[in-house]
């Protein structure tokens, strides 16, 4: 076992750093791109941050808030060097940086082996954040054209749906992925999502908020039907179970979850999402 270390040198991650924070997601699988950093450190520049043991980065993690609530994400510490208190560090300052922000509700998505550390921070358990992705395949069905809705009452309808500031992220991701983003009109908009480029030629859902599970189920068809022949990945959070059994049908698997937690105040926000903003924003 690992012997305890000094406290790490933290630092504010800068774009010199996004090449290690890449490496440390490759090494775990979770499919990042360069881009996603860079993102993290528009949204949050003050709030994403590196640690160090001498000369060598060891561990990165990033925050992300929206007014008084804020999540966590990207917490990965070098493979030599865990268990010898460099995430406990990491998450700790993170944390300060956050509540000297004003915020009062932090949440993340923790994987299992990390969950016993979350909770001796003041984390609890709030549900499971599922996983599922679908393998490329060619559709057996034809639901129709995907309506794509590069709009701007896309951010109007999410803050209505969910209660939380999330203009500033909606509004780079139609610049960035206005070509695929969907919207479901109905004398309205009812439900939106969009599909974002991930690593290995994959496509990642969300965010995905709709009015009301027929709604989530029309959406999700079209866009399953556009990317079938891409990889495609999104996270559920586990009380949406209309969504959790359609997506079996629509081909696909169950991934690991993970166990969302919150810090603070509990924040229930999320009777309309139907797949989560991405696990490092939320």
């Amino acid at each position: 076992m690992s012997k305890p270390t000094d406290r790490p040198d933290i630092s504010v991650m800068t774009r010199a750093d996004i090449a290690f924070a890449q490496s440390m997601t490759d090494a775990e699988r979770w499919g990042y791109l360069r881009r996603d950093f860079e993102d993290l450190i528009t949204f949050e520049p003050e709030g994403c941050f590196v640690a160090r043991d001498g000369d060598r980065r060891v561990g990165v993690v990033t925050s992300t808030s929206y007014g008084t609530y804020a999540f966590v994400g990207t917490l990965i510490v070098d493979e030599s060097r865990r268990n010898m208190g460099i995430g406990r560090s990491l998450l700790e300052h993170a944390i300060g940086f956050l509540r000297d922000k004003g915020v009062r509700t932090i949440e993340l998505d923790g994987v299992f082996q990390a969950t016993s550390l979350y909770r001796r921070l003041g984390f609890r358990d709030k549900y499971l954040s599922l996983r599922f992705f679908r393998p490329p395949a060619r559709p057996d069905w034809v639901e129709g054209p995907p309506i794509t809705a590069p709009s701007q009452d896309i951010v109007k309808f999410d803050l209505e749906k969910t209660g939380i500031e999330r203009g500033r992220i909606i509004r780079r991701y139609l610049q960035e992925f206005g070509e695929s983003a969907f919207s479901l009109r109905d004398g309205g908009l009812r439900a939106y999502t969009f599909a974002r480029p991930r690593g290995g030629g994959t496509m990642g859902i969300g965010p995905f908020v709709a009015d009301d599970d027929h709604a989530a189920e029309r959406l999700m068809a079209r866009v399953v039907t556009k990317y079938s022949e891409d990889g495609i990945s999104l996270g559920v959070p586990d009380q949406k179970q209309t969504m959790v059994r359609l997506l079996p049908d629509l081909g696909f698997r169950y991934e690991v979850p993970s166990l969302r937690m919150y810090w603070g105040d509990r924040k229930d926000y999320e009777p309309h999402i139907y797949g989560i903003l991405s696990p490092e924003k939320g």
